[in-house]
């Protein structure tokens, strides 16, 4: 998947509504290229925390993918509280017909008692969805607030901060990453600073 410039990164976050807004014409590809690039990993991690095969997973990406390019010139965005929320339902209705359609065809083939298809459709997590969605949110949240602060810092600023969020002292970070104890503990003040400063921006404009 093609990356946005960094110029446009903040902006795209500071006019989530505006987005929302782009989208509803479908022929806007670059509007839509901005949905796939913020929303499409959020949707994709709900679908296989559900339990859902990366085969399986993949076919219900793109059908989410699809409905949501038909269904959303018509929403009514002022009246979602939580567009990400809207994203999780329309989901979870895939996964529901997901399973419902997998379920007739097992049956139709008799091969309830011939392999293991019906335990796997059973295993899916569809009654946890609004747990899963809100846990992959702080996920997503998390990737991208990283993302965005990988550009702002050193390699080695970033990797000391990776592993002091791991538990490793600041002196075994020192001798990884070749810094004095004074200077890891000093550049990973500043990231994490800046990082929890993205992440509240990002919950801001995206939530």
């Amino acid at each position: 998947m093609p990356e946005l410039p960094k110029s446009q990164m903040r902006k795209t976050y500071s006019t989530r509504k505006t987005l929302i807004a782009r989208i509803k014409d479908q022929y806007d590809e670059q509007a839509w290229q901005e949905f796939i690039e913020f929303y499409t990993r959020y949707i994709y991690s709900i679908i296989r925390q559900m339990r859902i095969s990366e085969d399986d997973a993949d076919e219900i990406h793109q059908k989410v993918m699809v409905k949501l390019w038909a269904k959303i010139p018509d929403l009514n965005t002022e009246e979602i509280l939580r567009f990400r929320s809207y994203l999780a339902t329309v989901t979870k209705n895939e996964v529901r017909q997901f399973i419902r359609s997998r379920t007739r065809r097992v049956e139709r083939e008799n091969k309830a008692y011939h392999d293991d298809s019906i335990s796997y459709l059973q295993s899916i997590r569809l009654p946890e969805i609004d747990q899963i969605a809100e846990e992959e949110w702080r996920v997503h949240l998390t990737n991208l607030a990283l993302k965005k602060v990988q550009t702002q810092f050193s390699r080695k600023a970033i990797e000391a901060f990776k592993l002091r969020i791991q538990g490793i002292s600041y002196e075994e970070i020192a001798q990884r990453v070749g810094l004095t104890v004074g200077s890891v503990k000093k550049l990973t003040s500043r990231v994490k600073t800046s990082f929890y400063a993205e992440v509240e921006q990002l919950k801001q404009d995206l939530q």
